[in-house]
């Protein structure tokens, strides 16, 4: 599957760049240098604060297809590796950090990394620098563990967002209603919120409280009606501890392929929450996708 997968880039790569490569393991082709490859500042106000962000412009005149990379809680795998074999491929790739989360502004909250998310989505297609060379109408949110919650929740609230990846997704509300019924989970995700230096949290307690009680709307099945008209991927790890297949993952996936005229592509790879040995067949999945959207 893989090599076929690598053919399917070559393809890609040809009609993109006039000459075949393999994003995954090339650098593009020199272009023209007017229209380089770049970094960019992504400063964002969300709640009052500023957020704190990044993106990787690709090379050409653009308008590039756009993706919106969301990491997770509070965000250690940043999977910047992915965001490089993005923009190797022809896409503009932004990546920030919630309210509360490594510098941003603010107090860290799951209500708030939903709205910092539609928020930083709104800023791309509006506001966006016009050197980002952002095309408005492609813009694809692809989310990791937390991430995955938030790109999912996200794209079933917003009809403009016709495509969505989820890796690893974390469904915070069904976790919460475990948290609500296990004393022991309470206190360990207690010690975990006050141990994490990256995340603003001053009421540690107040945190988890509210995670139990968080909206039954967020519930990952609960979206599968919203998502059907969407080109959805959903990516697991079938080692994942954290956010487990058959809670986290397994759910909406079958209340999506039970949705008539829902989009769906499921992609497991043998390995952890983290993706952490298999990095390349992570890049292959998500840019085979990425190709079709």
């Amino acid at each position: 599957m893989l090599r076929a997968v690598a053919f399917l880039f070559l393809a890609v790569a040809t009609s993109a760049w006039g000459q075949s490569f393999d994003p995954i393991t090339t650098d593009p082709p020199a272009g023209d240098p007017q229209f380089a490859a770049q970094p960019a500042l992504l400063s964002v106000q969300s709640g009052g604060v500023t957020l704190n962000g990044r993106g990787l412009i690709a090379q050409g005149k653009g308008p590039h297809p756009t993706v919106l990379l969301l990491h997770g809680f509070p965000g250690n795998e940043l999977n910047l590796d992915l965001a490089q074999a993005m923009r190797r491929a022809g896409w503009n790739v932004f990546m920030f950090h919630y309210r509360g989360n490594w510098g941003s502004g603010g107090q860290y909250s799951f209500p708030n990394v939903l709205e910092d998310t539609a928020t930083v989505l709104a800023h791309l297609r509006t506001r966006a620098n016009p050197a980002w060379r952002v095309d408005p109408g492609r813009i694809v949110l692809v989310g990791h563990s937390v991430g995955g919650f938030a790109a999912l929740n996200t794209a079933a609230a917003d009809a403009g967002v016709k495509s969505v990846a989820s890796i690893a997704g974390f469904d915070v509300s069904l976790n919460g209603e475990s948290l609500a019924a296990n004393a022991a989970m309470r206190d360990g995700f207690t010690n975990f919120v006050k141990a994490q230096g990256s995340i603003n949290v001053p009421d540690a307690e107040g945190f988890i409280k509210a995670w139990t009680t968080a909206p039954a709307s967020w519930k990952f099945p609960g979206l599968a009606s919203k998502l059907a008209t969407k080109n959805v991927l959903m990516v697991m790890g079938s080692r994942d501890t954290v956010s487990t297949p058959a809670i986290h993952h397994a759910p909406l996936l079958q209340a999506l392929r039970a949705t008539p005229g829902a989009q769906v592509a499921e992609v497991v790879l043998e390995t952890d929450h983290n993706f952490s040995d298999k990095r390349i067949a992570l890049q292959r999945a998500i840019l085979e996708w990425l190709s079709k959207q």
